[in-house]
């Protein structure tokens, strides 16, 4: 036991070592300065963690807004089918009945009184 005790002291005697008064210095200015960095480090973390979250929400209401955009891009498309003349609504197809029914009016009278010249 004493042997191991010897040899314990010896190897910690040993293994210190001592540092001058400008390497401590030196040490103190690094511990320093990775300190500062470590804080900066976290700030820029925590605010960007901060606008994760906010883009986050972004993207959901940028989301939700597309969904309301489809659903009335899909109204408007049923509004346009409503408003949108039939083929048999054409103006065109309505002036055609209107002059055949004026020429099948004329038509008639002239037959009908040439029906009654006729006795």
């Amino acid at each position: 036991m004493r042997k191991l005790l010897i040899l314990l002291f010896t190897t910690i005697g040993f293994s210190q070592t001592t540092f001058t008064d400008e390497e401590i210095i030196n040490l103190e200015n690094e511990f320093i300065y990775l300190e500062n960095k470590v804080d900066s480090l976290s700030y820029q973390d925590s605010l960007k963690a901060l606008m994760i979250e906010t883009l986050k929400l972004e993207v959901n209401l940028s989301n939700e807004e597309i969904k309301l955009l489809d659903e009335q891009l899909a109204l408007t498309e049923k509004k346009v089918k409503l408003v949108k003349p039939s083929w048999f609504e054409n103006k065109w197809l309505y002036f055609g009945y209107g002059a055949g029914l004026g020429v099948t009016i004329t038509m008639l009278l002239n037959q009908l009184s040439d029906a009654i010249n006729l006795f």
